[in-house]
């Protein structure tokens, strides 16, 4: 048995929006503006 995890972001002009499987879940995240993103 293998954990499968997925994620694509797509980078719009003025937000991102990221949408993430894993273990058969679907999370999907989007922030409006890019002051509030925190990229690590």
């Amino acid at each position: 048995m293998s954990t499968t995890a997925a994620n694509w972001i797509v980078v719009l002009s003025c937000a991102y929006m990221e949408y993430s499987t894993w273990r058969g879940m679907s999370v999907y995240r989007r922030t409006v503006d890019y002051d509030n993103v925190v990229w690590c």
